[in-house]
């Protein structure tokens, strides 16, 4: 754990210093565009519990929005240390904050954790998008760019966290922005469901033991309870498989 973890901190660190500048230039160029602002940077941690697991799985959400709040109202804010974020993920998804929370995200993780299984499966939440904006929503293309250009760490992030498992619960609309992560992929059909519902990723540059992709479960739900369960049990089978 300690190992993962001071290597995390290594890859943030070694990026820092630069994605801190282009963050506040971004923000100091249309400071009164309040719901675009960039906020601060997702920054993941481990614990033992996924460090002992039989499974590690790493789950993707879309982008964070208002990260850290209670750092200048979530605006990313220069001087912000590695620590602060590093904390806060500890303390709202380790530590289990986000049980405090309502809403379809949070939700569907809590029953995708809820299966029983015979093995022991840890789970770490990441991001397709590491920086969103202070309010809901995809950020301005120009964030987005300043991301992947000073802070595309999730392929070092997996390989220092070695999940089993990638499971992007952002939807067709994000593929674009996992390959600027990870690379080009090919998309194979899963029987039973169309390629936007659910899919099995295969990536040219790097192999994994299973990567799914579905909607966010915002639009799950749109899906109605009965098609979402489906894919929900599909991915807890196919997940126990590995």
């Amino acid at each position: 754990m300690d190992k993962m973890n001071d290597l995390l901190k290594k890859l943030y660190s070694s990026k820092w210093e630069k994605i801190s500048e282009m963050l506040q230039s971004f923000n100091e160029e249309e400071p009164d565009d309040f719901d675009n602002l960039a906020t601060h940077p997702l920054l993941i941690k481990t614990d033992k519990e996924y460090e002992a697991a039989d499974l590690k799985v790493m789950f993707f959400g879309q982008e964070t929005n208002s990260w850290e709040c209670e750092t200048n109202d979530g605006i990313f804010e220069e001087g912000i240390d590695i620590d602060t974020l590093l904390n806060r993920y500890n303390i709202f998804y380790l530590k289990k904050g986000y049980e405090k929370y309502g809403g379809y995200f949070w939700n569907f993780i809590r029953r995708l954790k809820d299966k029983k299984s015979d093995k022991k499966i840890g789970y770490i939440w990441n991001n397709v998008l590491k920086i969103g904006r202070r309010e809901k929503g995809i950020p301005q293309q120009g964030l987005i760019n300043y991301t992947f250009e000073y802070f595309n760490v999730i392929f070092q992030e997996i390989e220092i966290l070695k999940p089993d498992v990638l499971l992007f619960l952002s939807s067709y609309r994000y593929d674009t922005f996992i390959k600027k992560s990870l690379g080009n992929f090919s998309i194979v059909p899963i029987e039973g469901f169309s390629t936007k519902e659910l899919c099995v990723l295969k990536f040219d540059n790097f192999s994994v033991g299973l990567a799914l992709r579905t909607y966010h479960p915002g639009y799950l739900q749109k899906l109605g309870k009965e098609k979402m369960d489906k894919i929900l049990n599909k991915i807890r089978q196919m997940t126990d498989k590995q």
